[in-house]
């Protein structure tokens, strides 16, 4: 189906911003400016962008320009299951321009939604509270919980948050994971942040909670994400020093969340302890926008010094701006000279709320430099549900960003949400994301754990424009003895037979995909009968004129809808098949690297992951390869040791 192509879009008058706008909104206590808002356009299907005219520089900086996301039209001759992108969704080159509708849909006069349910606001008497010691020793033997990728020690883990690089005790880089953690359940109440360290971001030590919410504060119902953050200060004496400086979000009874701060104590190589900014909030309240609509929806955050002053971005849902009137996810700017008191400067960039797009409220937003590119990494929610994370490249400029290229970071769609990068000493750009918890609220009460880290990602720009992730060249050092190395099709399923079996294996197959219709098959948790078994497929796909991720000429695909026996130890209601398209090098040659630990599944091909949870059931651990299809294939299996030497103790009582 054809889809048009939108030039000389302009802003609609009600959406420019005003004078002041441009110069920066004090946002520290009442926010009553208009919202300048920059619609972008999203449809099912693929993103794209057309470029707005430039906007007035501000006081401060260069000239903005903006960009409109739009998505293509979807593929309808397979629906996704849970509002997900079909297989095809990816990237536009620059200039395509699409749009399946006009920009000219007036935000004025639109009146702010009814307040929403707030479901963190749990009722001390309503939470749930298990001893430490029972989830641990749950946790430590439950047969589903990973044991090379991050986990809590026991309770909930849900997004990554302050990924940073920090000297040690011994002087030494460690690198630093906090996240979002409930160790009174493995349910998401009242977060604090965890804290894990490593030398290597594959071997993990356990530190004490280093972030709590305090009973009167603007925090007082969780810690919500953010970063960490290099605060360099003029000491009295004259002297510099650099503070490492938590930017987070604190959730209350307040409408949205809000912006707090925390710095850690002098003297403390490890970052265990902190202290909060006696004026939290820093930014109290979303800004309002043009005809007197509300911002419901403010969270996370990525930071950056500019000319001598930092700038944020958090993500945001804004009423109205999306396609038909729906509200869209969006990155709103601010501008400080000190972290402490903040002028809106306007959207980085806006989503159009959709479902299968980018969503109605965007979440954990994160703006780095890649290769010479900008790219801005959000994370897509609605209605309540985290849907997936993409990546946008382009073009800043100012506090605005004109969007080229987006795709999905992981064709697992919400299995790898809400990533946090970290830009090492060695030049690399390395992300992780959150594994999210399958099987029911009673299997994970009674586990005594939730959720997970995926193995950490190196991100590369390809040449073709899109993004790259592969497992850190770390990840190698915890292979432990090798199964399998086997050169061709007869060889290799020789090699599996029956003897092959695994849930904790780094699985590489390497060959060339022909023009045929041949495929590849790897089937993991392959029961003693064969009844069950979780299946990956590779194929060859020719799109016809296709673009961008949508002209990769491989196509993968995970099917679960025959994996782990219902009443297993962990069995996972999510079976949807997960697929999509993955690039196949010069001549068809293929890369795939299969990570399975225990529940947790990490595929990637040729630098595009596939992440999933399977259901584990004892016994279930076959292991099949078909590569019939593979010329010059290539199988080698090892099986992987345990990241953790010991788990942090639970306290006493």
């Amino acid at each position: 189906m054809g889809v048009g192509l939108s030039r000389g879009l302009r802003r609609p008058r009600s959406l420019k911003p005003t004078r002041r706008a441009r110069r920066g909104t004090r946002v520290r206590a009442e926010c009553g400016q208009a919202l300048p808002v920059t619609r972008a356009r999203w449809a099912p299907g693929r993103l794209a962008c057309t470029e707005a005219p430039p906007a007035r520089p501000a006081a401060h900086g260069p000239g903005h320009h903006s960009g409109r996301v739009s998505l293509g039209r979807r593929n309808r001759e397979t629906e996704p299951a849970r509002g997900k992108p079909p297989d095809g969704s990816g990237p536009l080159p620059r200039g395509t321009g699409r749009t399946l509708m006009s920009t000219d849909s007036p935000l004025a006069g639109t009146t702010a939604p009814p307040r929403r349910p707030q479901p963190w606001l749990v009722a001390p008497e309503d939470r749930v509270r298990l001893p430490s010691a029972e989830q641990a020793a749950h946790a430590q033997a439950d047969p589903a919980r990973p044991r090379w990728h991050v986990t809590p020690a026991w309770g909930w883990m849900n997004d990554p948050n302050g990924l940073s690089v920090w000297p040690g005790p011994d002087g030494g880089p460690l690198v630093h994971l906090f996240y979002q953690h409930n160790p009174c359940a493995p349910v998401h109440q009242r977060i604090e942040w965890g804290h894990q360290y490593s030398s290597d971001l594959i071997h993990w030590h356990d530190l004490p909670v280093a972030l709590r919410p305090d009973d009167d504060g603007p925090d007082a119902y969780g810690c919500w994400s953010g970063i960490v953050l290099a605060d360099e200060r003029t000491l009295p004496d004259g002297s510099r020093t650099v503070v490492p400086t938590m930017l987070y979000s604190g959730a209350s009874t307040r409408p949205t969340q809000t912006a707090c701060l925390a710095t850690a104590v002098p003297g403390d190589p490890l970052l265990t302890r902190w202290v909060k900014h006696p004026g939290n909030p820093v930014i109290d309240a979303a800004p309002a926008s043009t005809g007197g609509l509300t911002v419901p929806e403010m969270r996370d955050h990525s930071a950056w010094r500019e000319d001598g002053r930092w700038f944020q971005v958090m993500g945001a849902g804004l009423p109205g701006a999306g396609r038909g009137g729906a509200q869209a996810g969006a990155a709103l700017c601010f501008s400080s000279d000190d972290l402490r008191s903040w002028s809106y400067e306007g959207p980085l960039a806006v989503g159009d709320g959709d479902a299968g797009g980018t969503g109605s409220v965007w979440e954990c937003p994160e703006l780095v430099r890649l290769g010479g590119t900008d790219v801005l990494f959000v994370s897509a929610w609605h209605a309540s549900r985290t849907l997936r994370s993409m990546w946008m490249t382009g073009c800043r400029t100012g506090t605005r960003m004109s969007i080229d290229v987006t795709g999905r970071c992981d064709l697992g769609e919400n299995y790898f949400y809400a990533p946090q990068s970290v830009l090492l000493p060695d030049g690399r750009r390395v992300a992780i994301g959150w594994m999210q918890p399958n099987g029911t609220q009673a299997q994970r009460l009674a586990a005594g754990w939730a959720g997970s880290m995926s193995i950490p990602r190196e991100v590369t720009l390809g040449a073709d424009g899109t993004l790259r992730f592969h497992p850190i060249a770390e990840a190698d050092s915890l292979r432990s003895r090798q199964l399998v190395d086997a050169a061709g099709a007869d060889a290799i399923a020789a090699a599996c037979g029956d003897g092959l079996r695994g849930d904790s294996l780094d699985l590489v197959l390497t060959g060339r995909l022909g023009e045929s219709d041949g495929d590849v098959v790897v089937d993991l948790g392959v029961s003693d009968d064969g009844a069950r078994r979780t299946r990956l497929r590779l194929t060859r796909r020719a799109p016809a004129g296709a673009v961008g991720q949508d002209a990769w000429a491989g196509r993968l695909s995970l099917d679960r809808s025959a994996s782990t026996a219902p009443g297993s130890v962990w069995e996972a209601p999510d079976r949807a098949e997960l697929a999509g398209p993955v690039p196949l090098d010069a001549g068809g040659g293929v890369h795939l690297r299969v990570l399975r630990d225990r529940s947790s599944l990490e595929v990637f091909v040729n630098g595009q992951p596939l992440s999933a949870r399977l259901g584990v059931a004892p016994g279930d651990d076959g292991v099949r390869v078909r590569a019939g299809a593979l010329a010059d294939a290539r199988l080698r299996v090892w099986t992987m040791a345990d990241a953790y030497a010991g788990r942090l103790a639970p306290a006493a009582g």
